[in-house]
Order: C-alpha cells, then sequence, then structure tokens
C-alpha cells in the first residue's frame, strides 16, 4: 500500500515545482491562504488546472491517514470474520453460521478495503512524485515499502517455521522470492496472502515513474491517465499475459481514480477529471461483477451486486470527500499515528491472526479472540514500526542517497 511519512510531508510543503515544457505548470502543494485577493494565477491556465483555495496538506492527509487505517482494520476483519465459508470452516474447526451468523455477510465486503487501499495510493503517489527526480521517487518509495516488508516477511517464515499452523514449513525458495517483493512474475506463491496487494503498487510505481521522469504536471497525469485506462481495457483483450501482468487491469480503475482525485485536490474538479473518475468507478463495477477473469471468484462467494456496486460507491465517495476539501476539519494528530501503522498491521496479522483462530477458536468467545487479536496486532505494529522499520527505512534512506548514482566518467 502506498504510504507517505513526515519526511515526505516536510519535502512537499519546501519543494519548489519542477520546470517542465507544459502549458498547465505543476503548482506548489496548497498552503494555507493568507486572503483570497492574494492568490495569483496565471491568466493563460484553463480554470480547471487553476490551484484551488484547498486544505492544507497536513490536514487532508490526516484525513488519508484515517482512511488508510480504516482499510487495514476492514481487511483485518475479512480475514478474521468474513473469509469464503469453505475457508472459514478450516480456519475456524465450524461453519460460519455457528461463530458469526449475522456479521459473516457484511464483513465478507472487507475484502474491498484493498480497493480502497489502491485508491488512495493513487491520491498519495501523484503527491509525493510532484516536483521530485526519478531518483528522489525512487528513494522515496524504496525507504518507505522495502524495511517494513523485509521485517514483515521474516517474522512470518520465522513464525511458520516454529509454529505448528494450518500453513505448513514455507520452502526456502519462497522466502528468498518473497525478500524481492517480485513472487509474482517469478510464478513463486506469497508467503502470506496479504502480499498479494504489492505486486500491482509495484507496477504502479515503475509506469508513474516515466512520468515522475518526464515532469509530474496537470497534463502528463491526466494523459497517463488515459493511456493507462486504454491499455487496462485491451490488455485481457490481447491475450497478452505479460502485459496484464504489468498493467494489471482489475486494479487499474482504484490507482486512476486516485491520480484524478489528486489533481482535483491540487486543482480544481472539472468535467475531465470527473470523467476519469466517472469512467474508473464503471470499470472497477465492470471487473467485480465479471463472471470470469474479475475481482471476484463468483463460485466461492456471491454476493448481492447492487451492495458491491454500493462498497465500490462509497470508496470512491470516501476518497472523493477529502479530493473536494470536505475533511478539511479533520486535523487529529492521533491519525498520523494510526496512519503510519496501516502498513505493518497489514502485513503482519494474517499468518498470526489464521492460527490464532484456528487454535483457540472454540476455547473462548469467537468476538472476543478477535478483537483482542485485533488490538494486539494494532500494539505490535506500534513497536514495530517504532523500533524496527523507522531505524531501518533511515539506513537505507541514507544510504541510497549517498550512493553514486552515476558510473565512473
Amino acid at each position: 500500500m502506498a504510504t507517505i511519512d513526515q519526511r515526505e510531508i516536510e519535502h512537499a510543503r519546501t519543494r519548489k515545482p519542477v520546470r517542465v515544457h507544459d502549458p498547465l505548470p505543476p503548482s506548489p502543494l496548497p498552503s494555507p491562504p493568507t486572503s483570497p485577493s492574494s492568490r495569483t494565477t496565471p491568466p493563460s491556465l484553463p480554470s480547471a488546472a487553476r490551484p484551488a483555495p484547498a486544505a492544507r496538506q497536513g490536514e487532508r492527509l490526516a484525513a488519508l491517514d484515517g482512511l488508510r487505517f480504516l482499510a487495514a482494520l476492514v481487511v483485518v476483519f475479512f480475514h478474521l470474520v468474513g473469509q469464503v465459508p469453505a475457508t472459514f470452516q478450516r480456519i475456524w474447526g465450524r461453519p460460519y453460521q455457528e461463530v458469526f451468523p449475522v456479521a459473516h455477510s457484511y464483513f465478507a465486503f472487507g475484502r474491498l478495503g484493498v480497493e480502497l487501499f489502491f485508491v488512495i495510493s493513487g491520491f498519495v503517489i501523484a503527491m509525493s512524485g510532484w516536483g521530485r527526480s526519478p531518483r528522489d521517487f525512487f528513494i522515496a518509495r524504496v525507504a518507505r515499502l522495502y524495511p517494513m516488508y523485509w521485517i514483515a516477511v521474516l517474522l512470518t517464515a520465522l513464525f511458520l517455521t516454529t509454529v505448528d499452523t494450518p500453513f505448513g514449513q514455507p520452502a526456502l525458495r519462497t522466502v528468498v522470492a518473497d525478500m524481492t517483493m517480485l513472487q509474482t512474475p517469478l510464478g513463486v506463491s506469497d508467503l502470506s496472502a496479504v502480499y498479494w496487494t504489492l505486486w500491482p503498487e509495484l507496477c504502479f510505481y515503475l509506469m508513474f515513474a516515466v512520468v515522475v521522469w518526464r515532469g509530474v504536471s496537470y497534463r502528463r497525469v491526466v494523459l497517463f491517465c488515459g493511456a493507462w485506462t486504454v491499455a487496462a481495457v485491451l490488455a485481457p483483450a490481447a491475450d497478452n499475459p505479460l502485459m496484464t501482468t504489468l498493467v494489471n487491469p482489475v486494479s487499474a480503475p482504484y490507482f486512476i481514480a486516485g491520480l484524478a482525485f489528486h489533481l482535483m485536490y491540487r486543482f480544481r474538479p472539472s468535467p475531465l477529471l470527473w470523467g476519469i473518475v466517472g469512467m474508473s468507478w464503471l470499470l472497477a463495477v465492470q471487473f467485480l461483477l465479471a463472471s470470469s477473469g474479475g475481482r471476484i471468484d463468483w463460485q466461492e462467494w456471491s454476493p448481492n451486486k447492487g451492495a458491491l456496486v454500493l462498497a465500490v460507491t462509497v470508496i470512491f465517495a470516501l476518497v472523493g470527500a477529502v479530493a473536494l476539501g470536505w475533511t478539511r476539519r479533520i486535523t487529529w494528530r492521533w491519525l498520523g499515528t494510526a496512519g503510519r501503522l496501516t502498513f505493518p498491521l497489514y502485513l503482519i496479522h494474517y499468518s498470526v491472526g489464521i492460527w490464532l483462530a484456528n487454535t483457540f477458536g472454540r476455547r473462548m468467545d469467537p468476538w472476543l479472540l478477535v478483537v483482542g487479536s485485533t488490538l494486539a496486532f494494532i500494539a505490535l505494529s506500534y513497536v514495530l514500526q517504532r523500533y524496527a522499520e523507522r531505524p531501518l527505512a533511515t539506513v537505507v534512506r541514507r544510504s541510497l542517497r549517498s550512493a553514486a548514482w552515476r558510473g565512473p566518467a
């Protein structure tokens, strides 16, 4: 999942816009206006691309942090409460009708928390890439993703090796391949079921790096959204596995919508941007409702289709509220802490959580087990983020910044 840390916030506040040959030059990230009359906009800019009087960036990020933490919690409860019936019975040793007869049908939709992550990712990656060089963009992404991911892979491998779990012993090749975060193209299974989302993220970073290389601007982000939309539609029809793997048609609409929402926030909403969001929503719904090759395996889970459409609409609406500045009053500092816990919480909960349900599901109240486990995962996430991820990320960031990026003359 894409995340943005405090160093990136400070970078975004202080950096200067990149000069690019584009009729729609990037504006600095919004800052608190002194007065309406003090805000000037070049007359040559179309009104849709003029900087909007948005809320301060810290306020916006507080709302996004809250949404990220909400998405992580939803995914945790899906894995513990809302799994498909056959998987649920293997985990808990009895059917869901005996354990969570009412809650199961609601938390089954928690799998869509991943889609909320993807929309937020599009939003924050556009922000973090604005005004950055490809080198800085690369360093920021590597330092943000890999340290916590490496920690999670090693801890998960240690846990699966030393504890008798339903997953069995992990193969050494699986652990090694997963450390690269490239296990999907390598054809190696994920050590933890939640790792599958990282490949779409990496593909998004790789493709958006081209925009960063050229200089992120309103026009280039719009063109990128259009090109990716076309590629996502054509890839399945072209029957090209490489193109499909890179473009990720099922996930693409959410990232694209996030990019458009960021442009709305940075500049202003416009018919063009709403058109991008609308097309992304239509494609997202299409891939959800597809009988095959889509997001849902209808043989395992057959939810109400209207409820699916409503869930996707809510996901888009939540990030859209941030883009339109409706969340500017949300400035609670604890949301920043919650946002930093999102990635470790997402990475570490699955294997241990499933083992706890499988081992203690008949020995204690199920809700007490689920809530207690979730609180324990949150506490562990705080410890890992503060005392393991943060120091390791600092080392990685400093090492990459000090490295020679050019060969000898």
